[in-house]
């Protein structure tokens, strides 16, 4: 069992350190030898874990992936008595996101262009989050709207072509949890 648990530990600390390199240096900079360089792993230790640049770039998807999911299940539960729980919760974790993983952001998007299949974890994610969304709010249409309202904020940012000021963001992002309020 002790080896399950190092090796989860290992998975962890060579994605934390891929993570890592994205954000700082970006996309192009990911090679199995700077993540071994980073996370103080043997290439072949990288490559044990990650056969391929591809398997690694996947992983960190999908850890991404689960971070995003976590982080509005618990932002949820502060929004019950809103008109979309789901959705209210994507409005906060998505501001967040903008601001503190903006070269993941990019990442996902070269990552994309390059293996649309490697994404797959993020698409399932989204499916969910719609599945809950509609079900939960009473103008189907208008959750799409407000969805769609972050998601050109997200792509925006991802291509570089963010025009609106840090307040005129914050505006928006205030003015998409009224209309997501219920009073």
């Amino acid at each position: 069992m002790q080896t399950a648990k190092h090796s989860k530990s290992t998975k962890a600390d060579i994605l934390d350190s891929a993570l890592d390199i994205v954000r700082e240096a970006g996309a192009l900079s990911l090679t199995i030898d700077a993540v071994a360089e980073r996370s103080g792993f043997s290439k072949g230790g990288v490559l044990y874990n990650f056969p391929t640049k591809d398997a690694l770039i996947a992983a960190m998807v999908q850890r991404l992936a689960d971070r995003f999911a976590e982080e509005i299940e618990t932002a949820r539960a502060s929004h019950m008595r809103s008109k979309s729980p789901t959705l209210a919760a994507m409005v906060d974790v998505t501001e967040i996101w903008l601001r503190e993983n903006k070269s993941i952001a990019r990442a996902i998007l070269v990552t994309h262009m390059k293996s649309p299949n490697l994404i797959d974890s993020f698409m399932a994610l989204k499916k969910r989050l719609k599945d809950a969304i509609r079900a939960e709010h009473p103008d189907f249409s208008e959750a799409l709207a407000i969805w769609c309202s972050l998601e050109g904020l997200h792509f925006a940012d991802a291509h570089g072509v963010m025009l609106h000021t840090d307040d005129e963001r914050t505006g928006i992002f205030a003015n998409l949890r009224r209309r997501l309020s219920l009073t």
